[in-house]
């Protein structure tokens, strides 16, 4: 069987029929053994007590008190008690009333039929060696089996007698016989239920995983829309669960790579749209040579353009697809605080910005990538300088707390709105959604700044207020 169902379904009546056989066994196959050990001891047991009796009594003989013991005994457990002296003569033999039925001739037929056992040769032998011993014989009287136990009576070692102890195993017999055809019964009723409820059982089981199985498959073919109803709080509902976030995540997942392919179209298109447009200008252009170089200017501007935008997809790419472990060292942050602002301070100078930097302690090192982090001052400081007013301000400010060493980076622009701000570090997304061409954002730089963060497992955040400017932060361990 290839499906749940199937397996299930055989698994729980298999387990049914094994308990099933396991009863049997025990309750037929070992009862009647269990019965005859029982009643094998019960015997021995009162057999020794008896003789203990008679060599307790006077001249060894057969008291008013053994005599009420036995009769006692033999009622109570259907047994027939005969006892002998040395000479193997038969002194006494008691006949519980079940088997004397009120007739002289059943009564005498029962004395014989004891007599014959007594004389039998394996008796006889264990009774002369004076051995305790267990036998099973066929009681000629009534044609059935009967148990039979000797007690010899020793002072020392000395054989003053002969106990034998007799019980028909018909009772038993019987009851086994009962117990079989119950038992007959009670297997076909309880396979009939085990069977039902395997089947219903598997059914209420294996329910739900069709359900995560056939949502799986929709959402394998595009339906991020699809949802597993699963009520339920164990292993199935979790399973329910994590298709359920799957679906979502392989939608937001889906949602972002078209934005991205929209993006990156768009993007890419608009650069090589004005190379055309400047290349065939400079194609028309006569002998005018300052035309010329403005034309050839805007179509290096925009290949520089293009070709930034190219390196950042490769480096935001291979940074996703984890190929861009961090190399970690320990180094003082002021030294790449300056080396980037040393880089951007011609972008600086012309909008007449000014960079300051706040750090309370010169010398603080940070243990992190050093080449990374770069990265991440010169995306951040690049864009505080990019959309600052003219005649603005650009604040760095580095603070130590404890182990950690936090970083803000603000401007006095223009700002983000708040219900931009979710977005901000997403790829090609823009709070200002003018794309002027001027603006030599490609887009992708807080993207690459978030994915630097998180390969270092550093805190970060925004904040911003329109026309009040902007204040990025994150937190870099010192070791």
């Amino acid at each position: 069987m290839k499906s749940i169902l199937g397996k299930l379904w055989l698994g729980i009546t298999s387990l049914v029929v094994f308990i099933l056989l396991i009863v049997w066994i025990f309750q037929v196959g070992l009862l009647n053994k269990f019965y005859i050990s029982e009643r094998k001891n019960i015997l021995i047991n009162e057999g020794k007590q008896i003789a203990e009796l008679i060599l307790n009594s006077n001249q060894y003989g057969i008291t008013e008190k053994i005599i009420d013991e036995i009769h006692s005994f033999s009622s109570s457990y259907n047994t027939n008690v005969v006892i002998a002296n040395s000479k193997s003569n038969i002194i006494f033999y008691s006949v519980p009333k079940i088997f004397v039925r009120n007739n002289i001739e059943a009564d005498e037929i029962l004395r014989r039929s004891l007599f014959y056992l007594y004389n039998d040769p394996y008796i006889q032998k264990n009774i002369v060696q004076g051995n305790i011993f267990t036998v099973q014989k066929h009681n000629p009287a009534f044609k059935d089996r009967l148990i039979i136990v000797g007690i010899p009576i020793k002072n020392k070692n000395n054989i003053i007698g002969t106990i034998l102890l007799t019980s028909p195993l018909a009772p038993i017999e019987e009851a086994s016989s009962i117990l079989r055809k119950q038992l007959s019964l009670i297997s076909i009723i309880s396979l009939l239920i085990g069977t039902l409820l395997a089947l219903v059982f598997s059914k209420t089981f294996t329910k739900p995983i069709l359900k995560i199985i056939n949502t799986s498959k929709r959402i394998a073919k595009g339906d991020f829309e699809a949802n597993v109803d699963i009520n339920s709080e164990d292993e199935i509902g979790i399973l329910g669960d994590t298709v359920n976030n799957m679906a979502v995540q392989l939608g937001q997942i889906e949602k972002l790579r078209k934005e991205f392919i929209a993006n990156i179209s768009h993007e890419l298109k608009t650069p090589i749209s004005l190379i055309k447009a400047y290349a065939e200008l400079v194609m028309d252009v006569d002998d005018n040579e300052k035309d010329r170089k403005e034309h050839l200017n805007v179509i290096i501007d925009e290949s520089n353009r293009l070709n930034r935008m190219v390196e950042d997809i490769l480096y935001l790419s291979k940074m996703e697809a984890n190929y861009s472990n961090p190399y970690l060292s320990k180094f003082p942050i002021i030294n790449v605080i300056e080396d980037v602002i040393q880089k951007l301070s011609f972008f600086a100078d012309k909008k007449n910005i000014s960079i300051n930097i706040d750090i309370d302690n010169q010398s603080t090192e940070i243990y992190a990538d050093k080449e990374k982090i770069h990265q991440v001052f010169f995306n951040l400081i690049n864009n505080a300088i990019r959309h600052s007013f003219e005649n603005g301000q650009v604040t760095i400010k580095v603070y130590n707390i404890n182990n950690i060493v936090k970083v803000e980076i603000s401007d006095n622009g223009k700002g983000i709105p708040e219900e931009d701000l979710p977005y901000i570090w997403d790829r090609f997304y823009k709070a200002d959604k003018s794309r002027k061409r001027n603006d030599s954002g490609t887009g992708l730089g807080m993207s690459i700044v978030k994915n630097i963060l998180e390969i270092h497992n550093f805190n970060y955040g925004i904040k911003s207020k329109i026309n009040q400017g902007t204040t990025v932060w994150f937190e870099i361990k010192k070791t």
